[in-house]
Order: structure tokens, then sequence, then C-alpha cells
């Protein structure tokens, strides 16, 4: 059989990139091609139990190298009804052993935590990687508070960070707000105790980076704390996506693209999003999205007000709006009605020249 040239079988490989099997397969054929193999089966790691996280140790101990292709890490530890009828058995825990494998992974970008119990975790500064910029940490416990800010410290490289669901024991150590000057986006989802994190978050300075900020609100107090944030954040701030409402101006001078998510019931009137929008100090505001869950009609959005908002000055660098509607089972509409509705509705943002997107979520 005549030589392939190597960048012509690296690029034929590229395309199993979701083809496990053939993958293994190519990776033994011949010295050639297993790089390029490897690179595609060892990209993305997902550890689901004790079991998977000690074989991938004990795999990345006896052949270091495949360490170097690993660029996202997910480590997920799900509780069976087996497992809890099952007399425990005597291994090494996930947390155990996570510290080890984080250390033969030299380029990792991206690591997932999800429901991982990291209180047994004697020192969370072991888990310290300095090329990790993105962390998403969902539903962890910790012991302490100042344990998540630790952990969160130990990556000096981190850009992106997406939490929900933690929570800890005790607040009893003073945690330590090292600064995290390269973090850019941060995404607070539900279950979190908001107060507490935002308290952080200032302490650590971290409002004066933050370019792109998610926040999932549970209740009025949560969006009452967000406020004042925002108003710290605001000259940074280029994306807002908000899954709630809050009060009072603010002041996001550099904000060029907004998010705004919330459900549209039967009988409920929306006043907060043209009363947000009035306060909302954003001149270099570009694209507005609004992504609503539709339930009921959508006469209970106030379209006169939100046109009028729109045309004012204020907004007159806005290009883009799009309408996303999830249609639930019980509104008798269709995706086609739903559209037309809004695009009479909102047909003088269009006449000023401004983009209408319309689509279903």
């Amino acid at each position: 059989m005549p030589n392939v040239p190597l960048e012509l079988s690296d690029y034929i490989i590229d395309f199993l990139h979701k083809d496990a099997r053939t993958l293994a397969v190519c990776a033994r054929v011949c010295r050639a091609w297993t790089p390029a193999s490897r690179f595609h089966l060892f990209r993305s790691i997902v550890l689901q139990n004790h079991h998977f996280t000690t074989s991938f140790q004990r795999l990345l101990k006896t052949t270091p190298d495949l360490g170097y292709y690993v660029r996202e890490l997910t480590v997920a530890k799900f509780v069976t009804p087996s497992a809890v009828f099952r007399p425990a058995k005597l291994a090494p825990s996930v947390e155990d052993t996570l510290p080890r494998v984080l250390a033969h992974l030299p380029h990792l970008r991206s690591l997932t935590l999800a429901h991982i119990d990291l209180k047994s975790v004697a020192e969370l500064s072991a888990l310290h990687h300095p090329s990790l910029t993105e962390a998403t940490f969902s539903f962890c416990q910790f012991a302490d508070f100042a344990d998540l800010v630790d952990l969160v410290s130990s990556f000096p490289s981190l850009a992106k960070l997406s939490i929900a669901g933690l929570t800890w024991k005790e607040e009893l150590r003073v945690p330590v707000a090292k600064p995290l000057p390269a973090l850019r986006t941060l995404a607070l989802g539900r279950e979190l105790d908001a107060e507490r994190l935002f308290e952080w978050l200032v302490a650590a300075g971290l409002h004066t980076s933050i370019t792109s900020l998610a926040v999932r609100c549970a209740s009025e107090r949560d969006t009452d704390l967000v406020g004042p944030f925002l108003t710290l954040a605001g000259p940074a701030l280029h994306s807002l996506d908000l899954d709630w409402s809050f009060s009072g101006d603010k002041n996001c001078t550099a904000l060029e693209s907004l998010r705004l998510q919330f459900p549209v019931h039967y009988s409920a009137s929306l006043p907060w999003i043209v009363s947000l929008l009035e306060t909302l100090e954003a001149p270099t505001l570009r694209a507005l999205a609004l992504d609503i869950r539709l339930l009921g009609g959508l006469a209970s959005l106030d379209w006169d007000g939100l046109n009028g908002v729109l045309a004012a000055p204020a907004y007159a660098s806005l290009g883009a709006l799009g309408v996303g509607v999830n249609l639930w089972p019980g509104v008798h509409r269709d995706m086609a009605e739903v559209e037309g509705i809004v695009r009479e509705r909102l047909a003088p943002f269009g006449k000023r020249g401004g983009v209408l997107q319309c689509s279903k979520i």
C-alpha cells in the first residue's frame, strides 16, 4: 500500500471525531495514526463514579502520554437504588482520586464537577490547575464556604465560571478573597445562597472584570441582590442574561447584548419588562432577546409600552430583536400563529429598520 501523507491521514481521521469505536481501531492500525485518533478519543472524558475514576487514574499512570490529549473533564457521581442497598466496598472515592487525575492532565481547559461531595477532600488546593480556563460546579457539597473560595482560587487562568446548587455546612473560616483577573464570564444558577456569593464576588473584585453575566433568580430576595451587583459591574458588562426581574436604575454603559427569560401565564401581567428597559442605561445595546415560556396568552405583555421604549433615543443603537417562544402543550396555538402575533405587535420596530427574529425554542 502506498504511503499516505500524515496531514492527509490526520484530516481523514478528523471526520471520525464522534465515532469512538472506529477511532479506537484507527489508533491500533499504525503508529502514524495513533496521535490523531487519541486526540479525539481522549479530548473529552466523563467519569461517573469511583470505578471510572480509579480505572482512568491507573490508565494515566501506566500511559502518562494520554493525559496530554485531555481538554475537557466531567466528574459526575450519581447514586442508584442498587448502590444504596448494596454494602459499601472499601475503594478509593472520586474525591480522593480526583487530585491525582488532574495532576496527569497538563493541558486541561474545562472541568465540570456535578454531585460531588468535596467535604472529604482534605486540601482543595490539591486541585490546583494552572491551565484551566472554564469550570462548572453543580450540586456539590463543601465543608465551609471558604472551601468554595479556595477551589475557585486554585485556577489562576479561570475565565468562565458556572455554579448552581452548591451547599456548605459552615462558615467558620474567613475566606481569603484572591483576585482572579482572568474571569470574564459568570453564570449563577438556582439553589444558591446569592447573598453570600455576591459578598464574595465584590470582596474579590470580580465585578470589575466580568463582561458576561447570567443569573437565575428564584425569589424576590435574589432579584434585590442582583441589582446592587449590576450597579458595580455595569461599566464592564457586555452581555447580561436574566431569568427573573429586578428594580432600580442600572448603569450598564458597555452592555452590548441582553437576554430576558420569563414565563407568560394566563392571568398575570408583566409590567417589569418595560420598567426594566426604561431604567436600564445601555446606550451601546445592539441585541435584545426575549425568551418566553408561553403558558397563556401573549396579551400579558405590554406591547405598546415595549414599542415605546425601543423607539426612545436610548435604544437607537439596538439593531436586532429576537423573540424565542417555548410553546407549552396547554396553549392552543401553533408557532405560525404566535409568530404572526409577535410580528404584528412589534411592527414599529421593523419599520424603523430593526431586524426582528421570531423562533421556537
